[in-house]
């Protein structure tokens, strides 16, 4: 039993690509990255993926280190898990699932000598009965190439409100609009031109599962902003059998419910704890 490590994602997807669409919800967050990846390769030197083997040859457990982002760890058997810090070095934060995160943080213990600390907990929900609310005026449709400088214009918006998210506009913009993974809502002007109000994003269909993401709609804009996110909900449940969203704040999944999504597993970022004196 053994973990296996490299540098390119491809390497990953060939020796765990099975292994990870076995579980495809589950396994979201991993499989989502190594698509993004694999579509767009990076050179980037602090990428690093891993993959754990039992004596049989069979793949158990997988981790993704992409370019710029701390590791995401899939489930893992416990020898796995004793063994991880040998295969990942020492990361300033680790993401895990919900049930593994005292037993990792057993092992971070274990191999460094100090316990990380929970920086952020956020739930995965899986769209069972969708049952959208009535539209406000308007239409949803999917974003093209000539709508990408207004995307990255909210892009940047979104951004600059959370300021410590490593996501980039590639990922966010150029990459779905390739794919058509990103729904706008366009409004009538006084003239009654549309122009688009709202987006939502999804990530690329991936073993039968997609993933939603950013939403935005400028000024706080709720109305609208629930609007795109049913109609980008009902765009992914035509194509997927997994339609997955995350959620981090209680009154957000109160409003996944209200659409039909139901909480499947709690992903936990482990990070390494405030350093004695800071703040």
């Amino acid at each position: 039993m053994t973990w296996s490590t490299a540098t390119d994602v491809r390497d990953l997807l060939d020796a765990a690509g099975e292994f990870l669409r076995s579980r495809p919800v589950e396994h979201t967050a991993l499989l989502t990255e190594a698509a993004y990846l694999q579509a767009r390769p990076s050179t980037a030197p602090d990428q690093r993926y891993g993959w754990w083997r039992e004596a049989d040859g069979e793949v158990t457990g997988a981790f993704l280190r992409a370019p710029g982002h701390a590791p995401i760890l899939s489930p893992l058997p416990d020898a796995a898990i004793a063994a991880l810090f040998d295969a990942l070095g020492e990361p300033d934060a680790v993401g895990v699932d919900g049930g593994l995160a005292d037993r990792v943080a057993q092992a971070w213990w274990a191999a460094r000598g100090d316990r990380p600390v929970e920086r952020s907990r956020i739930t995965l929900y899986r769209l069972d009965r969708f049952t959208p609310p009535a539209p406000p005026p308007g239409r949803a449709r999917v974003a093209g190439p000539a709508d990408r400088d207004l995307l990255l214009a909210w892009f940047h918006d979104l951004m600059a409100a959370y300021p410590d998210d490593p996501s980039e506009a590639a990922y966010v913009v150029d990459d779905p609009l390739d794919y058509g993974g990103i729904t706008l809502w366009e409004a009538a002007d006084p003239q009654g031109v549309g122009r688009p109000v709202a987006m939502a994003g999804r990530s690329r269909l991936v073993a039968g599962m997609v993933r939603l993401s950013a939403v935005h709609a400028p000024g706080g804009d709720d109305a609208h902003a629930d609007a795109v996110f049913a109609a980008a909900c009902a765009a992914a449940r035509r194509i997927a059998d997994h339609v997955l969203v995350f959620a981090g704040a209680a009154a957000t999944g109160v409003k996944y419910r209200a659409l039909g999504f139901q909480p499947v597993l709690d992903r936990v970022l482990l990070g390494a704890p405030p350093a004695a004196g800071s703040s």
